[in-house]
């Protein structure tokens, strides 16, 4: 655990959830009640951004939530942004869907599909969410549903719960500020929120899937590129190469990371899959 979290601390909110588990205990009753598992370990994919600090996974196709640190600049956990991974969306496996994990909790209690299905409009989303209800045969049992009011009543007594009137166009509405935040964007759309510097210019070292990037080059460019301009580049490298099957790739990015003092970052990538 102590690899995913790094320099940080388990947040008060995400520790009301840990208390929550142990007195449900067992992770599937848990599950029932949140629309996903607790992941405190080391629950990552080669494309889970090493700035990621996971917390929980949904239990199906890798899906999987954490707190996105931007390399490490925010001061605490419960401030953070939290993404969704979605692993085997290798083109944008990374979403921004809340504010900070209380306001994710809040959306999560009815509208988690949000979080890892994409929808072109409003329309569409309530269209689809008609369409699981009437598809969704399982009707839990009357012990179920009084173990979800417990919980989510527990959630209300004791997390300053906001109140989030359209879910839709609140996580619609995230996506946005979070472009308008970026210096610099990368190809999975995340981008880096790193501030360019007086004087600095902002340089590209271009990535492509099918091309092996000049390693000479590479070092060269790490060594000389404004920082936010080095940080967009490890998210493209991320999204675009399982750097640890390239040895002489993984090596170059993480003398480079190490030399940035991005230390929980390396350790994360040593970590992935």
């Amino acid at each position: 655990m102590r690899v995913n979290f790094g320099k940080y601390d388990i947040p008060s909110t995400l520790q009301t959830l840990i208390d929550l588990a142990n007195e449900l205990g067992d992770d599937e009753q848990f599950y029932l009640c949140h629309n996903f598992y607790l992941s405190l370990e080391n629950f990552r994919y080669f494309n889970t951004p090493s700035d990621v600090v996971v917390f929980g996974n949904i239990g199906m196709d890798g899906i999987h939530y954490g707190f996105l640190t931007d390399y490490g600049s925010v001061t605490e956990l419960d401030v953070a942004p939290i993404v969704c991974v979605s692993p085997m969306d290798f083109d944008r496996p990374t979403r921004v869907v809340a504010n900070n994990l209380r306001e994710f909790l809040q959306v999560n209690l009815t509208d988690s599909g949000l979080f890892y299905n994409h929808f072109d409009c409003e329309e569409d989303y309530v269209a689809a969410k008609n369409q699981w209800s009437a598809e969704n045969v399982y009707q839990p049992s009357e012990n179920e549903k009084l173990m979800r009011v417990h919980a989510t009543k527990y959630l209300s007594d004791h997390i300053s719960m906001p109140v989030i009137e359209n879910p839709y166009r609140y996580v619609h509405h995230i996506e946005l500020e979070r472009q308008k935040n970026v210096t610099i964007l990368t190809q999975d759309r995340i981008g880096v929120v790193t501030p360019i510097l007086q004087g600095e210019e902002p340089k590209q070292f271009l990535i492509h899937k099918e091309i092996d990037p000049d390693l000479q080059l590479l070092r060269e460019y790490l060594q000389s590129a404004p920082k936010a301009s080095c940080l967009a580049l490890f998210r493209d490298i991320q999204l675009n190469f399982i750097i640890k099957d390239n040895p002489k790739l993984f090596k170059v990015v993480t003398a480079a990371m190490i030399n940035m003092e991005l230390f929980d970052e390396t350790n994360r990538l040593l970590e992935s899959i």
